[in-house]
């Protein structure tokens, strides 16, 4: 039996999770065939012959959104590969947006949505991404507090602004993991780019860079300068 027809989603991001139902079903790499036959009984209503959609597939109409060059196209996004002649597997990022895809039409999860915003924040901050292209970056201490106002207010407590931060970083480790998946991504069609567990890993990196770079400042705005002088 197919599944319902879902107008929300794209006959793309159909295909897309018929590419994660055969690697659930551990056919980690499949030919176009099986690609069509599990798109097909997703949606018997996009994918079915004309005339015979509920007996028979129709090749072509899978094939056209996995081939060229369109945009939206699963293989361009990189969210399908293709390995050899007529041969696909779902990549990790594709893996993340079809879980991202399950949950269009339920309630967002809370707890993915704010852990995605609270991330991206740090993950996208300019001091980050400067340092990611030029490791002596940031020179000053004006650009570490910058991003360590993430977690809290630096003045009064930097090193448990930089300790909130790496718990962030951990608990977004911790979510890709349990879900298994190599990205954090937004929930249901909440807007923002994938990041990469690589990142997150580069985050943790910095967090230690940031230790090693201002040791005076991280200690003198640690439970304020009272205790410092005391």
């Amino acid at each position: 039996m197919s599944a319902p027809f879902n107008p929300r989603l794209t006959a793309a991001e159909i295909i897309l999770l018929a590419a994660d139902d055969l690697a659930a079903a551990a056919t980690l790499e499949f030919t176009e065939w099986d690609l069509t036959v599990a798109s097909w009984a997703r949606d018997r209503h996009r994918f079915g012959l004309r005339g015979y959609g509920q007996k028979f597939p129709d090749h072509k109409r899978v094939m056209m959104e996995i081939m060229g060059r369109k945009p939206q196209n699963p293989v361009v996004r990189g969210l399908l590969a293709k390995i050899r002649p007529n041969i696909y597997r779902l990549t990790p990022l594709g893996r993340a947006e079809a879980l991202r895809l399950k949950n269009v039409g339920n309630a967002p999860s809370p707890e993915q949505t704010d852990l995605y915003r609270r991330v991206v924040a740090v993950a996208r901050h300019p001091a980050f991404l400067q340092w990611q292209n030029d490791p002596d970056q940031p020179r000053k201490w004006a650009g570490a507090a910058a991003f360590l106002s993430a977690g809290g207010d630096p003045d009064a407590d930097a090193a448990g602004c930089l300790g909130a931060v790496r718990r962030l970083v951990r608990d977004a480790m911790h979510w890709c993991s349990s879900h298994q998946v190599e990205f954090l991504t937004p929930s249901g069609r909440s807007p923002g780019d994938p990041i990469h567990v690589r990142d997150l890993s580069s985050l943790n990196d910095f967090l230690q860079a940031l230790e090693y770079r201002f040791p005076a400042q991280l200690e003198l705005h640690s439970g304020g300068r009272q205790r410092v002088k005391a």
